[in-house]
């Protein structure tokens, strides 16, 4: 009986252990669907101002989406106006230099040519057309962002001013998030362009995109523009990405969930 006992005991604690590394290897292995019960996925709509249907139809949308305003067009100031009403977060989007001579990221762009004290004056007065952005994105860039001088530059600004900067990477050697990292601004990267094709079937499926990144990785970053395609796919969309169990934030909010 004695040996029974002990057999059986041993038994016990053997079960016992498996079920504590099953439990220690389904936690550092779990998928992140598991990890995360609430994906949050962030929608921005960039370029906005220079139309203003186009911006009422961005406005109009349902959810909680971020809407990026270029600094000095016509109709940016009346969005930021309306944004709140209708439960938008605006950021600047701020012109940077492209590395394409071709490109020309629009009036008050910054560039790597400027002197510190021409490139801050050019700054402020696209923070100050905005005053109520919540933070900054790059319109452009790809040849600002990659430099880390003028980089360091935005990111001592945007912490004054208690800004955070989101990368829309538009190029891979973008060194924004380390600096805004070491300046201790807040930051998020873009993961997803829904609409580098402007085809409905492609926005769909870069929709899908976003929603799975988010679910592996807690949040994600999605820009579109406005274009009628966009606007229209994103009207019928968002209300089913909620009830599928995703949440659409403002930028600031996934920030706050990353922190």
């Amino acid at each position: 009986m004695v040996s029974f006992l002990l057999s059986f005991n041993k038994k016990i604690n053997t079960i016992t252990w498996y079920l504590i590394l099953f439990a220690i290897f389904y936690v550092e292995h779990a998928t992140p669907i598991e990890k995360y019960e609430k994906p949050k996925l962030v929608i921005v709509i960039d370029d906005i101002g220079h139309q203003r249907a186009s911006a009422e139809a961005a406005l109009a949308l349902p959810g909680r989406l971020t809407l990026a305003l270029l600094p000095f067009t016509p109709f940016s100031k009346e969005v930021a106006i309306k944004a709140s009403d209708f439960g938008k977060e605006i950021i600047l989007h701020s012109p940077m230099s492209a590395i394409s001579i071709n490109r020309d990221a629009g009036l008050g762009t910054l560039t790597n040519t400027q002197d510190e004290k021409y490139f801050l004056r050019t700054l402020n007065s696209q923070l100050n057309f905005i005053p109520d952005a919540r933070g900054v994105s790059n319109h452009m860039g790809s040849a600002l962002t990659s430099q880390r001088l003028p980089m360091q530059w935005i990111m001592e600004e945007l912490k004054i001013r208690n800004l955070y900067f989101l990368d829309s990477r538009t190029t891979n050697l973008s060194v924004a998030a380390k600096v805004a990292e070491k300046n201790g601004v807040p930051y998020l990267e873009r993961k997803v362009f829904l609409d580098n094709i402007v085809k409905s079937q492609e926005i769909s499926q870069k929709i899908e995109e976003a929603i799975g990144y988010a679910r592996r990785e807690g949040h994600a970053v999605a820009i579109g523009h406005p274009y009628p395609e966009t606007l229209s796919l994103l009207s019928e969309k968002l209300p089913e990405i909620e009830r599928n169990g995703v949440d659409l934030v403002w930028a600031s909010e996934a920030l706050k969930e990353k922190l």
